[in-house]
């Protein structure tokens, strides 16, 4: 495969079965979107290097997330109560990618001892000073050395496919997930029966922003690769797949 962008990008394996065989789908913003021949896996293939991609997140993202205060509050609610009514009430909740920090709220405000990560640090300042959280760090999680079996909920909304380097991030899930811990993640789904015909219409195509674009069956390999099992997912009229993980038995 070609690389004809002018930025320096990196041709990468399969991240779930490391096959180095791909078809082309097609570009959009001249970044090549294919599909892994072998386990069925959607991404951005070459793509930009790392630092490249961190540019596309900024204060911006960000500033307009916290002016939907409202609504925001309301789903991360809605959220939270969902996870609540099915497996825990209570323990700790650290939600990953968590932005503004309104999900650390709502955990916060239903019982649980709330903590949050994000890379961009704006949207830590605001949960910080305009929602009087203090559990909110800006980095990664692998940068945060947080103790084994340590959380009972872990929410990924909207981020896994951001994630460059997916087997370090579900590693590290696995490493600090309680013993029976639960995973939430809300991902777009491009295995839904909603999604457009011509992909590169769909509105969840984002170069150099959404890199892997899973269905269930991928994103279930994904975590099985790592101890981990999708145990449950919820209906979604939006093109979304919503999943929830755990340990594997045995």
């Amino acid at each position: 495969m070609k690389n004809n962008n002018k930025v320096s990008s990196n041709f990468i394996k399969c991240p779930i079965c490391e096959s180095n065989s791909f078809v082309h789908l097609f570009k959009k913003n001249n970044e090549p979107f294919v599909k892994c021949n072998n386990c069925s896996l959607v991404l951005i293939n070459p793509r930009l290097n790392y630092e490249k991609i961190k540019e596309t997140y900024n204060d911006e993202y960000t500033r307009d997330y916290a002016k939907k205060a409202t609504a925001k509050s309301k789903r991360s609610l809605q959220r939270v109560r969902k996870v609540k009514s099915q497996f825990t009430t209570s323990g700790r909740w650290l939600d990953i990618g968590c932005s503004a920090g309104f999900v650390v709220k709502s955990a916060k405000e239903n019982g649980f001892d709330a903590f949050g990560v994000d890379i961009e640090p704006w949207g830590i300042n605001y949960g910080k000073t305009s929602l009087q959280l203090n559990n909110l760090v800006s980095g990664t999680i692998e940068d945060q050395s947080y103790p084994d079996n340590y959380f009972n909920v872990i929410s990924l909304y909207d981020v896994i496919e951001h994630v460059p380097d997916l087997n370090l991030l579900v590693k590290e899930l696995k490493r600090i997930l309680g013993e029976n811990g639960v995973i939430h993640v809300i991902t777009p789904d491009i295995g839904h029966w909603r999604v457009s015909k011509t992909l590169s219409d769909w509105k969840e195509i984002k170069p150099s922003e959404h890199l892997y674009y899973f269905k269930k069956v991928t994103l279930k390999k994904l975590f099985n690769k790592h101890g981990l099992d999708i145990i449950k997912t919820d209906f979604s009229f939006k093109t979304s797949l919503k999943a929830y993980i755990q340990h594997s038995d045995g």
